[in-house]
């Protein structure tokens, strides 16, 4: 499996990975943060509802789905990483409607179904056999029950990811990917993605297209920091890692070049581009 950033296994983020992103909690959710509240308002969660949030890391949309649906409702969270959970837990600690679990999605049993609804923002797209997955999570959703995602559109249209990912490839062997191995990006297409859901027992798939831009190193984050962050939690300064002092050196600097030219008041923004994808239980 090729470490170009786009593929992923199910155990680095029950390891390694979930445990960078739990250190730079804040700074992830920050770059997320708009399209996962566009995903959310989306959704249209009505009170009472109960809601299976998959891939929720440290809880922010699990905790807002939570408020929509009000008491009479619940939402259960769940991720394969421990410390994300762990996180997610202590967050939630003063609220009777939620609940977190430990685990992946495409194989746990899951209690407090049948749910009313499946929600994910960013959560599916990592799975090594989607259409077992995908067969296996349909089994915890009600008939009628409707399921909106949140995965990412093609790599050309995310800039956030194409203009950086030029630095580590001058100076590393970065081969093509496969587009449908585990990774952000594979379920950008829209075909493969109706398939796997229809396959599974979804029906009427819908892809609605989301624009706006990925914040990095959080909100009023500098070029400096916004470089510092890139090398030290995202895929490129993984890339790099093993190359020397004066290489990582360089690369940094390119990369703060990079996002000089995108610093905003607000923080250093690149545009982003995501599909979110709807469809009802059959």
């Amino acid at each position: 499996m090729s470490e170009s950033g786009q593929q992923f296994q199910a155990d680095r983020w029950a390891g390694e990975m979930g445990d960078k992103w739990n250190r730079h909690l804040d700074r992830f959710e920050s770059s997320i943060e708009a399209v996962g509240t566009a995903a959310i308002a989306a959704a249209n969660f009505r009170s009472g509802e109960r809601v299976l949030d998959i891939g929720c890391g440290g809880g922010p949309t699990t905790l807002a789905i939570a408020k929509l649906v009000g008491p009479s409702g619940a939402v259960t969270g769940i991720d394969i990483s421990p410390a994300l959970i762990d996180t997610a837990r202590k967050r939630a600690a003063a609220l009777a409607n939620v609940e977190f679990v430990c685990g992946d999605a495409a194989t746990a049993d899951i209690l407090g179904g049948p749910f009313d609804r499946l929600f994910s923002r960013f959560g599916v797209m990592f799975f090594d056999e989607p259409y077992t997955a995908f067969r296996h999570i349909r089994g915890f959703i009600k008939d009628g029950g409707r399921a909106l995602f949140a995965c990412w559109g093609p790599l050309e249209k995310n800039p956030w990811v194409a203009e950086l990912a030029e630095v580590p490839r001058r100076y590393v062997d970065m081969p093509p990917p496969d587009p449908r191995a585990p990774g952000p990006f594979a379920f950008a297409d829209n075909a493969y993605v109706t398939d796997i859901l229809t396959h599974a027992g979804f029906g009427g798939v819908t892809f609605t297209p989301w624009h706006g831009a990925q914040t990095f190193g959080g909100s009023g984050a500098t070029a400096d920091d916004a470089a510092d962050f890139v090398m030290d939690a995202l895929f490129i300064g993984d890339l790099l890692k093993n190359e020397s002092d004066a290489t990582q050196r360089r690369a940094r600097e390119e990369l703060r070049t990079i996002l000089e030219a995108h610093e905003t008041p607000d923080g250093v923004k690149l545009g982003a581009m995501a599909w979110f994808v709807s469809a009802t239980a059959c």
